[in-house]
């Protein structure tokens, strides 16, 4: 299911139009989902912003759950521009290019997260794949015109701190 499938879908439903009808001044501000290595859709997840400490996440599967949670934003939160050409299903190629261009003699994907959200006032596909060999591959991408902005490749022990004490 697409970004824009998703959010037709959730906006359809009861659960959305009652929570609407609660929280006038409430808007998108980031969608989340979770791809296989084949880049199937196992998870779909919608985030509206609420208040300065406040955040409604939609989960989308077949039936549509939510939960209204804590949040303490870093930077301003605005909404996201609805209007993007390039979809969740159009990064394929674009995660499979980066993925060749790095490992060329290939890479086993695990799970690929993909994050429309805005960074910087720019509003973009976070991509993050993780590989099978403790790397991670995070890309960046225009969610208008397909465009890679940023890719880097990490091993996810650089993602964890250790700190070490003195005995």
């Amino acid at each position: 299911m697409s970004f824009k499938e998703g959010l037709k879908k959730l906006r359809e439903s009861r659960e959305f139009k009652d929570f609407k009808a609660k929280n006038k001044k409430s808007f998108l501000f980031s969608a989340f989902f979770i791809l296989n290595p084949n880049l199937d859709l196992e998870t779909q997840q919608f985030d509206y912003f609420l208040s300065q400490k406040k955040v409604a996440t939609f989960l989308i599967n077949e039936k549509i759950e939510h939960k209204i949670d804590e949040f303490n934003p870093q930077s301003k939160i605005t909404a996201l521009d609805e209007n993007i050409k390039v979809d969740v299903e159009d990064l394929r190629h674009t995660i499979n290019n980066e993925l060749r261009k790095k490992w060329p003699q290939g890479a086993e994907v695990n799970k690929i997260i993909a994050i429309l959200q805005k960074i910087d006032n720019k509003q973009i596909w976070n991509i993050t794949c993780l590989l099978g060999n403790m790397k991670m591959l995070k890309i960046h991408v225009d969610c208008f015109n397909g465009k890679v902005l940023e890719s880097e490749d990490l091993s996810i022990f650089d993602m964890i701190k250790i700190k070490k004490t003195k005995e």
